[in-house]
């Protein structure tokens, strides 16, 4: 089972619902993917002026990765205090490389999940429609059952 989180408390409540929904035995990956500055726009935008800006976009982006991995711990040890054991919980970051979403459905597919739980917050079903979101790019896996938790 793939569970994709941010660093947001919201990945709480999905680890909550993730362990009162199984059991004890399946094996779990936490995934996040991790928003990086590319080393073609590093490149593009690179300029005197400019360098102490991409200093301040590489700190962000590190403290970040120390939100996720913090929340990683965090969820890993609600699904543990679920009875879940630890050998059977992993995680994962993945440095970005297309988009939140495709980069999540290509875990999913690449590691040949039956399952993807993702969260679903913040969009009303007009704006949903309208931009896109990640959860509603992730139903559209094939061959995965995925679990939107409210």
């Amino acid at each position: 089972m793939l569970v994709a989180i941010d660093e947001s408390d919201y990945a709480k409540k999905i680890a909550r619902y993730v362990a009162d929904c199984v059991k004890p035995t399946v094996e779990i990956v936490l995934f996040s993917v991790l928003p990086t500055i590319s080393s073609k726009l590093e490149r593009e935008l690179y300029h005197p002026l400019f360098a102490e800006k991409m200093g301040d976009l590489r700190a962000i982006t590190a403290e970040k990765k120390k939100l996720l991995e913090s929340m990683m711990d965090e969820c890993r040890t609600i699904l543990m205090d679920a009875g879940i054991p630890e050998g059977n919980i992993k995680t994962r970051i993945r440095d970005k490389k297309v988009g939140i979403a495709r980069d999540i459905i290509a875990e999913a597919e690449a590691g040949g999940y039956n399952t993807v739980v993702v969260g679903r917050r913040g969009l009303s079903a007009a704006a949903g429609f309208v931009l896109g979101s990640i959860s509603n790019k992730i139903v559209q896996i094939k061959n995965c059952t995925v679990w939107v938790v409210e």
